[in-house]
């Protein structure tokens, strides 16, 4: 029998961890006036890592997508079920 995963994805922007499989991430609401502060509430990337790898995930890859302004990125976790 082939083992079987269960998998995140993890947008982010500037280095934060901005969405999870969807879901906002930060403390402040991103349909505030003040993106960035909504943005800063959100975990940095080597905090989420971190976090994740204690939970059994494995960073398996990651999509950069520079912009002009903006740095967007997309990982890739998997552990199994």
């Amino acid at each position: 029998m082939t083992e079987q995963y269960e998998y995140l994805v993890c947008a982010m922007q500037n280095g934060r961890v901005t969405f999870v499989n969807g879901e906002w991430q930060g403390e402040v609401a991103p349909t505030t006036e003040d993106a960035n502060q909504a943005l800063e509430t959100c975990p940095a990337a080597w905090v989420f890592l971190n976090q994740a790898g204690q939970e059994g995930w494995e960073l398996v890859s990651s999509l950069n997508q520079p912009l002009e302004d903006v740095h967007l990125q997309t990982l890739f976790l998997k552990r199994p079920q």
